[in-house]
């Protein structure tokens, strides 16, 4: 497994192993940049924001880093930025299968949503204690809580993956908090405390392996088509 840095632009092709027999190849990605993004302000399921122009940037980097890659489906969450984002891959494969699904959008933060973090600095340090404690029921108000997400995430992902052939490549076009918390129950990461960052165009490569039910990481926390950051 590889733990992305930041390294100079090739496609995405390149950096991949051949795929097994009998196994499906994954790609989570996370949306482009939002001005919310930029602000510093919770952005879950009750927030549609669009993407703003470096997040645009960004969607177009990403969907040229998949140039090589042989896509069979392109799926999203329902929310604009995500929806932008896979469309700009989609256009580059315009014979794969889409969709948009409800069950793959952002953690609601109920009545934070909108807000800036520093106006809740207090509450979200307890929160995030809270789940390093292993409490996943702790939750936003009138919001989710890790355990909601995973819940309907996890079983909106296999449905889909399982909708497909074996040897599929698949997309998913999601958000950060809601691929941590994926990404921690298909690697079998402790979900209380998940180690590994989500910037906007990452891609989370798998491998699923259908006979075993096992998901293997590949590559985390892809952004290499985004070329050289600070």
């Amino acid at each position: 497994m590889i733990i992305s840095r930041f390294f100079s632009m090739r496609t995405l092709a390149q950096y991949l192993p051949p795929l097994s027999d009998g196994c499906t190849r994954v790609y989570l990605c996370r949306h482009g940049e939002t001005d919310f993004n930029v602000a510093g302000v919770l952005q879950g399921r009750g927030v549609n924001m669009n993407l703003n122009k470096n997040g645009q940037k960004q969607a177009l980097q990403l969907a040229r880093s998949f140039k090589d890659i042989p896509l069979d489906a392109i799926y999203s969450s329902q929310l604009n930025r995500a929806q932008e984002t896979a469309s700009c891959i989609q256009k580059a494969h315009p014979d794969t299968k889409t969709g948009s699904f409800t069950d793959l959008e952002e953690m609601s933060f109920g009545t934070l949503e909108g807000t800036p973090r520093s106006q809740s600095t207090a509450f979200l340090n307890d929160t995030y204690t809270k789940w390093k404690q292993g409490i996943l029921t702790a939750g936003f108000p009138q919001g989710e809580c890790p355990l909601d997400v995973k819940k309907r995430g996890v079983g909106m992902l296999h449905e889909l993956v399982a909708m497909n052939d074996d040897d599929s490549h698949i997309v998913f076009v999601c958000h950060g908090r809601f691929n941590k918390i994926i990404l921690s129950d298909l690697l079998s990461i402790p979900l209380e405390n998940p180690s590994f960052a989500q910037a906007n165009t990452c891609v989370n490569i798998l491998d699923y392996n259908r006979a075993k039910g096992t998901y293997t990481a590949v590559i985390l926390n892809h952004t290499k088509h985004l070329g050289d950051r600070p």
